[in-house]
């Protein structure tokens, strides 16, 4: 079965890790899936030709999620090339670094903030209208576990991602009854390049505190994605989803 046909996609964010991973599953559940991120085109266009040698359809657009305008013109392009935009995923982020919070630089948090935050919020402004106007729609966001347990020496990633599942939360109560589900995914320790980056020692830390005892694949996050975009997640409103291995419990 495929769970997406006939929907069209556009994943901001995409050129690795839990983005790359949920663009390719949701081509292969039979979306027509626009690809976007910002100063990494030939990952991307990499993953677009990946995608159109499984026998999907995808397009490429260059977003930086700083600038609310070439958020715009990528949904504009998207409806133009697919004739409609189903669902949304907010994916874009950075990590801004691990500093005590006395020590860290407002520019730094400032650059977090435009990234994570508002990146997320021109995404959902500029695609709810036209969701709106049809009376369906998913908007899926990145948010983070450690929105919900935050970690020391990285506040400004933190306070970033709590303000996504405070966003997304509200922005779902408003338009819920109109037909457009907007949802969070808040992913665990992942074996992504921001993951890879840190300190090792953390690292094995972390997984030791982990149920599972080990981090999770962009492929076991990504399925989160899938759930929230389809049919099957129709009663699923202003939720954080949280595939984590347990780091989080409620």
């Amino acid at each position: 079965m495929h769970r997406l046909s006939k929907r069209s996609a556009l994943v901001i964010g995409c050129a690795s890790g839990i983005g790359a991973s949920v663009a390719r599953l949701f081509a292969r559940e039979g979306a027509d899936v626009a690809l976007a991120d910002s100063g990494r085109a030939a990952e991307t266009a990499s993953l677009q030709e990946a995608i159109i040698a499984e026998g999907g359809r995808a397009a490429s657009f260059e977003v930086d999620v700083r600038d609310e305008a070439a958020v715009a013109a990528a949904i504009e392009g998207v409806i133009a090339t697919f004739g409609k935009l189903d669902i949304l995923v907010n994916n874009a982020g950075v990590s801004g670094g691990f500093a005590p919070f006395a020590t860290q630089n407002p520019a730094d948090w400032q650059g977090v903030l435009d990234v994570n935050l508002n990146g997320v919020a021109y995404g959902m402004r500029h695609a709810l209208p036209h969701m709106l106007s049809r009376s369906h729609g998913r908007i899926i966001n990145t948010a983070s576990q450690l929105a919900h347990k935050p970690a020391p020496n990285n506040a400004m990633y933190c306070a970033s991602k709590a303000a996504v599942v405070a966003l997304t939360a509200s922005v779902a109560m408003e338009v819920a009854a109109s037909g457009v589900a907007v949802n969070a995914v808040c992913p665990g320790p992942t074996d992504t390049a921001m993951w890879r980056a840190a300190d090792p020692e953390w690292n094995a830390w972390k997984i030791s505190t982990l149920p599972i005892k080990r981090v999770g694949t962009v492929e076991e996050i990504a399925w989160a994605y899938v759930f929230l975009a389809s049919d099957e997640a129709s009663y699923m409103v202003g939720q954080s989803v949280s595939p984590n291995g347990g780091d989080v419990m409620w």
